[in-house]
């Protein structure tokens, strides 16, 4: 049903924006849009773009051919993420969404029944998960953000702060304590690329030591971990430091720091080679889509990569970005599991779950 919704309103938008609001087919298509809509609305009903992804009331939505592609591109050049319809929707409301999505100009009103954009309504029990941002130091803080800072012009890696940091965090692991409360807080845009960083370093160690992982592999996949997005370094400030929604062609300029990153710490002797490995295969996934995409049909995601893209993917969504607010745990937990056995691991991600929720039990 939701695809024959998705369907119809990308039809409905197409035919609007060769003809208009007033050719004769409109309002046939607007009716048929709005009797798909009325069909599957229960309480609400939510369209969202994450990360590429089309995911309709917490499901990815990859099968819908065309029209799914359309509508993705639509809401980014929307610069929206979101849009939520509730019960009692008109036919008036649809019609006026068909002639808005139909149009180039950014931003999307809000009507009764239909919400977007930056609308708060993913927000539930924020303050039961946002950490208390103490684990690191504001030391601590700086010494990353002149690492990443430097990292792309240096001729060596300043290591001993990345190291530091790493073996601080071993020791965290030893100690009963909520997870969360060891991450750090994005308090502005330009922050996230270090603090992110540093999350996923956290979270991605806190996985391998419930898994068994010995101290030694404990500190590679840590290291690893905090330099996953190094070559981020290589991408040109207007498209990393953009607020908002990246068009197609800065999408693609964006995907080609795995690359980068691999082949710059690929030169580096003193790094472990797992930093290469997981640079490169972060955004890759475990049923072998993702991007940059072409590793050999018969192998798989590196373990260890496959650990950093449940964090990576984890600390996305649990961070506050200029366009959403952060998601609760639990409906993170949810998306996830909607994307075992193709985005995540099946058997990793129940292990990951199982012990964020053990942690944040304490």
């Amino acid at each position: 049903m939701e695809k024959e919704f998705i369907t119809r309103f990308m039809i409905a938008v197409s035919n609007c924006s060769l003809y208009s609001k007033d050719h004769d087919s409109f309002d046939d298509l607007a009716h048929k849009t709005h009797d798909a809509l009325t069909a599957i609305l229960q309480e609400q009903f939510e369209i969202m773009v994450i990360d590429g992804e089309l995911v309709v009331n917490n499901k990815p939505l990859r099968d819908a051919g065309l029209h799914r592609n359309s509508l993705i591109k639509r809401l980014n050049r929307k610069g929206i993420s979101r849009v939520d319809f509730t019960q009692g929707i008109s036919l008036a409301e649809v019609k006026q969404l068909i002639v808005e999505f139909a149009n180039n100009e950014k931003g999307l009103r809000s009507y009764p029944h239909i919400k977007a954009g930056e609308v708060d309504l993913m927000k539930e029990d924020s303050t039961a998960d946002n950490g208390s941002g103490e684990f690191s130091t504001p030391e601590e803080i700086e010494q990353i953000r002149e690492f990443f800072d430097t990292a792309s012009t240096a001729d060596k890696f300043k290591l001993k702060a990345l190291h530091d940091m790493v073996v601080r965090f071993m020791g965290t692991f030893k100690k009963e304590a909520n997870i969360l409360q060891f991450m750090s807080p994005v308090k502005s845009y330009s922050e996230h690329t270090y603090i992110h960083a540093m999350n996923v370093s956290v979270l991605t160690m806190f996985q391998a030591k419930y898994l068994g992982f010995d101290d030694v592999q404990l500190y590679d996949i840590g290291i690893a971990a905090l330099l996953h997005d190094v070559g981020k370094l290589f991408i040109s400030k207007e498209v990393l430091d953009k607020p908002g929604k990246l068009d197609d062609s800065e999408y693609n300029q964006m995907k080609n720091h795995t690359v980068y990153g691999a082949s710059y710490l690929a030169k580096i002797d003193s790094i472990t080679r797992l930093a290469s490995i997981v640079a490169y295969e972060h955004h890759l996934q475990f049923d072998g889509s993702g991007y940059p995409g072409y590793l050999e049909k018969e192998k798989k995601q590196h373990i260890c990569s496959q650990i950093v893209t449940i964090a990576d993917f984890f600390d996305a969504l649990r961070s506050r970005r200029p366009y959403r607010e952060s998601w609760h745990v639990n409906k993170i937990f949810v998306l996830m599991k909607k994307n075992s056995g193709t985005a995540f691991n099946p058997v990793l991600l129940d292990h990951f779950i199982a012990a964020m929720e053990s942690s944040i039990s304490q």
